[in-house]
């Protein structure tokens, strides 16, 4: 707990900052703002790799072959219903046949399905031979898009970009796929998207996307966050002139600061002034250094010895906490 004039807060060791100096600690008034509720859409990152059409081509192939001969076998069972001068056992044979070819076929749409998933766009045959024709143009790419240590189910705004770096490429049609990365556990996908330049089939990429549902909570300024010991920390104003430290996530930034849900709406944060804040608390001898919640009480300025003390204008010191319990 810090408080101004007098001044009070929860010691720590932590160097002063650059942005430190004398005058800036001695005679400075934080500027604090409220913190307002806001929505972000949150970006999840992954790696993409480009498909090699091939064995879509050689599956739609045989798909296509099966269909033809299951057709076939349908009109010849047909005509041999429609002819008395033909033995019975030739009509059970043009059945059998029929019978055959339709489960080859549907074997065919099975492994169709497995392969890439339920939601395929190209499960139907004319929206299949279409994005084959294209494939086999160069028009357009199969590509593979792997989140690790992500739920997310329906990704938005999904973009790939060489790891080389380059112009980004939106994928236009994503939809699950039917088996995970064992080496990157999380969600995985499929889309379509146009070809782009330095990205052939085989080649890795760096895929970003947004989650479906946005993020809530408040946006802590930049501004406002100060490193100490390894976290992040913002000064939250509690009274008049008192403020407290805080740790703060910054595991979501956003344009001009920071999503997150450890405060409240409409708690103030400190934006000007945060860095002498921190100067004020590692003053050596501040008290309660753990920061782990003891006593927060104001403490008086321990006097000097009249020796040691000198006049304002030949030495001045800021103000720092003592740790006498008197």
């Amino acid at each position: 707990m810090l408080a101004l004039g007098p001044l009070f807060l929860g010691g720590c060791d932590e160097p002063r900052s650059e942005a430190y100096s004398a005058e800036e600690e001695s005679d400075f008034t934080p500027v604090s703002v409220a913190l307002v509720p806001a929505e972000a859409a949150q970006k999840i990152n992954g790696t993409a790799t480009l498909v090699n059409p091939d064995a879509l081509t050689q599956l739609n192939a045989e798909i296509r072959a099966a269909e033809i001969a299951y057709a076939f076998s349908q009109r010849t069972v047909e005509r041999f219903k429609g002819t008395t001068s033909l033995g019975e056992h030739r009509l059970d044979n043009a059945e059998r046949q029929a019978a055959t070819d339709a489960t080859q076929v549907a074997l065919l749409e099975l492994k169709l399905r497995n392969a890439w998933g339920e939601t395929a766009p190209f499960l139907a045959a004319a929206n299949r031979q279409q994005l084959v024709d294209e494939l086999s143009s160069g028009k357009t790419t199969l590509v593979r898009l792997d989140f690790p240590r992500s739920v997310e189910r329906d990704p938005k705004n999904v973009r790939i970009a060489p790891l080389g770096g380059g112009e980004q490429i939106t994928v236009d049609q994503v939809w699950p796929a039917p088996s995970g990365s064992l080496a990157m556990p999380g969600t995985s996908f499929f889309g379509i998207m146009p070809t782009g330049p330095g990205l052939r089939p085989g080649d890795r990429a760096k895929v970003t996307a947004e989650r479906n549902a946005p993020s809530s909570g408040v946006i802590v300024p930049a501004a406002a966050v100060v490193v100490h010991a390894g976290d992040s920390w913002c000064y939250v104003e509690t009274g008049s002139g008192t403020f407290e430290r805080k740790r703060v996530s910054l595991a979501t930034p956003v344009t001009d600061g920071y999503l997150t849900n450890d405060f409240a709406a409409g708690t103030k944060v400190v934006i000007q002034g945060a860095s002498a804040l921190l100067s004020r608390e590692a003053e050596p001898g501040s008290f309660d250094d753990d920061d782990d919640g003891g006593d927060e009480r104001p403490r008086a300025k321990k006097p000097k010895p009249e020796e040691e003390q000198g006049s304002e204008s030949e030495h001045r010191t800021a103000p720092i906490a003592s740790s006498d319990p008197d």
